[in-house]
């Protein structure tokens, strides 16, 4: 072989080792687009464990199983009316835990609150995505979901960006790299069940308070109701139900969840001896009010979107 001859193999074999190179990294490119654009929710196992409750909470019937029939109006106010087939009907039948648990933690931990009234009988992805945001929009998207109402599953990522679940439906995926996102045609077109949580597993990795301010306005605290949002940049919480008295006056039940992601759940406070899971108009239209050890003032006051 001549030195010619060596040379240009040498060449031949210096291009070959580049080209290679480059389709691996394309490969791996490829490989990290499709996992970034293809998650998977995967429900995680909750451990279940009484919490030994030492106290009473107000207006409790430690039997009932839902929202409605677990915690009763306080003597003088009775239920706002729901209309069939609302989000406020939908919470009020929402299934609950037994009485006296401790909240699960996606972990398989449990974490023990004398803020808690009840624990929704809901789940919670392994990947510990369902927190304070998140929890509200799950019950927000599986409200739509489950009444048929797929056009209004849609939210904001924190960068404005809008993540669409007919797009999803139709086999559009979100790319998402620092804060800049766009959608791909990246799936074959599906609405299975499991489609659904992996598209809302993609929200609640790029959605939160941010998004939820960015989606909702302010309103006054008298115009409060069911649906209606609680929420500055630190933290959220929905209001779950509302009672109404004879002279006007309301009050509410407040659900949140926090980090680590736990399964969504009422609040209580303590007034002296009284523990009641029950908040007031007066109280909710303080300057300042706390909710669940977070401070909030008029301006968390808000509704997302149209309502409920």
């Amino acid at each position: 072989m001549t030195q010619k001859q060596i040379v240009s193999e040498k060449k031949s074999g210096a291009k070959l080792s580049v080209r290679i190179v480059l389709l691996c990294c394309l490969a791996l490119l490829l490989t990290a687009a499709f996992v970034r654009t293809h998650p998977r929710w995967k429900a995680a196992e909750l451990t279940i464990e009484a919490a030994g409750r030492f106290f009473e909470i107000e207006d409790l019937e430690p039997d009932g199983v839902t929202l409605e029939t677990r915690i009763l109006p306080p003597e003088g106010y009775t239920r706002v009316p729901a209309e069939e087939g609302s989000f406020a009907e939908y919470l009020r039948q929402y299934p609950l835990m037994p009485d006296d648990t401790k909240i699960p933690a996606y972990d398989g931990s449990t974490i023990n609150s004398t803020d808690v009234a009840c624990i929704f009988d809901i789940s919670l992805g392994n990947e510990g995505y369902q927190q304070c945001a998140d929890s509200v929009i799950r019950l927000y998207s599986d409200y739509f979901y489950e009444t048929g109402q797929y056009e209004r599953i849609s939210f904001q990522f924190s960068n404005g960006d809008e993540c669409s679940y007919n797009n999803w439906c139709k086999g559009k995926r979100m790319l998402v790299l620092g804060g800049l996102s766009c959608e791909l045609p990246a799936a074959l077109p599906g609405d299975s069940r499991q489609k659904y949580m992996n598209y809302l597993k993609e929200v609640m990795r790029y959605a939160g308070t941010i998004s939820l301010l960015n989606e909702s306005e302010v309103i006054p605290a008298g115009e409060l109701r069911t649906g209606d949002i609680i929420c500055n940049e630190g933290h959220v919480v929905m209001i779950a139900d509302t009672a109404v008295n004879d002279r006007g006056e309301k009050c509410y039940l407040i659900g949140q969840s926090f980090i680590p992601a736990v399964c969504f759940h009422i609040l209580t406070h303590a007034e002296g001896k009284t523990v009641s899971p029950w908040f007031t108009q007066e109280q909710l239209s303080k300057e300042r009010f706390s909710l669940g050890g977070f401070s909030f003032n008029q301006n968390a006051i808000r509704r997302w979107k149209e309502g409920f």
